[in-house]
């Protein structure tokens, strides 16, 4: 183990803090640069001539290269040997597997880690610029983008990896390993939605779609509750992978335990179709809102105030036949506003669709989806629609993987597992 000692010289009389801060800070950076580059290049001088991991044959060295890396502290050049596998026909660089440098890449880890929590929330431009500012690190916005690429699809990977398993190969044993040894909740609550995003490639717009698990809420103070055991997963993949991959974060919840799982969504038919096949044993709610929603439109303004109210009623009881019988009588006196009509005959078919999802107010009340449109907004809306804002599909696909990582609070556990080279697929299942 190895020791490096930073020394400096400071005049801190008649300064501010804040002078004084700046000071230690320009110092540190211009010495911890050398220092780091002193200890790397001792490291890599004691790296040998390996045998060959592929046919474990003898390897011989082929000279001599330097590789320069932008890090947190400044740029580093290691001059690291190159050496040769003639059976295999292959070249490698031993020093960088043993430090972890990725083939190719000029930034550390670190580096990259820190534009992305930047870019995460802002654009890459700012995210470039604020790197220089704080930092003084250089890097573009190409680069940061880049990296999200790199990163979002190392994630993106690690999620079809587990479903592969799961859906593909039939391999049920890692629902168990999501699981662990999550206590099995007596509530688990499932919420799913979707919202568009214009689609640079295309021309035209493109779901991105995002689900939550949660087990409880507890009331942090007054009108304010916190939602307990809460996983996000959002993604822009089709309604069949999203599914599955929702359903991985549902057992990571220990939701198929739970004593009671709900399934609260705006009634759509695609989310109906998606508590079928993956949350067969969810209770369904239409959420409250959308179908007061629903109901206000097809009435019009003019007699929603009179006529909404009873139907409401209705509803909140979960008498459905109630509730269509109303409607029906609604729409066969609206003969003059066609208009009216087929909008009432709309509504009519969209209770008779989320017929169970209303009937189970009566026994548990009204839901809803109040977190799940949070969600849509703070991990989706304010990144990807932002104002003036588009996307490639591959690129925003990506990026929405990191503010996932964000969302979930395990930013910190995949980095861990970047630096340390271990399993990425059991930092996201943890």
């Amino acid at each position: 183990m190895s020791s490096i000692i930073i020394e400096l010289e400071l005049d801190a009389a008649g300064k501010t803090l804040a002078e004084v801060e700046a000071a230690v800070m320009a110092g540190m950076r211009r010495q911890v640069g050398p220092a780091l580059q002193e200890e790397l290049s001792a490291v890599v001088a004691q790296v040998g001539v390996t045998a060959c991991p592929g046919c474990h044959g003898p390897r011989r060295g082929r000279g001599v290269e330097r590789r320069r890396i932008t890090g947190l502290f400044g740029s580093v050049v290691i001059a690291r040997q190159r050496v040769e596998c003639v059976p295999c026909a292959t070249t490698s660089y031993p020093a960088d597997v043993q430090l972890g440098i990725e083939p190719g890449e000029r930034y550390s880890l670190g580096v990259a880690e820190t534009a992305l929590w930047l870019a995460t929330d802002s654009s890459y431009a700012k995210s470039s610029g604020s790197m220089s500012q704080l930092l003084a690190v250089g890097i573009s916005h190409g680069q940061i983008h880049r990296l999200a690429q790199r990163e979002g699809q190392l994630i993106a990977g690690a999620w079809d990896a587990l479903r592969q398993r799961v859906f593909g190969d039939g391999d049920r044993t890692v629902l168990a390993d999501l699981e662990g040894t999550t206590p099995a909740p007596d509530l688990a609550v499932i919420q799913a939605d979707g919202t568009f995003v214009h689609d640079r490639g295309a021309g035209e717009r493109m779901e991105a779609k995002g689900g939550i698990v949660y087990t409880g809420r507890a009331e942090v103070s007054k009108g304010r509750r916190r939602l307990l055991g809460k996983r996000t997963f959002c993604s822009l993949d089709g309604m069949t992978g999203f599914g599955e991959k929702l359903a991985l974060v549902a057992a990571q919840a220990g939701a198929f335990r739970a004593r009671e799982l709900w399934f609260v969504s705006d009634g759509s038919t695609a989310l109906r179709n998606l508590r079928r096949q993956h949350f067969p044993t969810a209770i369904p709610f239409l959420d409250v809102w959308h179908l007061e929603k629903r109901l206000a439109e097809a009435l019009g303004d003019n007699a929603s105030q009179q006529s909404l109210a009873p139907l409401m009623s209705r509803a909140l009881i979960g008498d459905v036949d109630a509730l269509i019988e109303a409607l029906a009588e609604h729409w066969a006196e609206e003969t003059d506003d066609q208009e009216r009509h087929q909008r009432l005959g709309e509504v009519l078919q969209y209770v008779d669709a989320n017929r169970e999802g209303i009937v189970s107010y009566a026994r548990r009340g009204a839901q809803a989806s109040s977190p799940i449109e949070k969600v849509m907004d703070v991990v989706i809306g304010r990144r990807l629609k932002a104002k003036g804002t588009s996307w490639h599909r591959p690129g925003a696909d990506r990026i929405l993987h990191l503010r996932v990582l964000k969302e979930n609070r395990s930013w910190d556990r995949y980095w861990a597992a970047r630096r340390s080279r271990t399993s990425i697929t059991a930092a996201l299942a943890a």
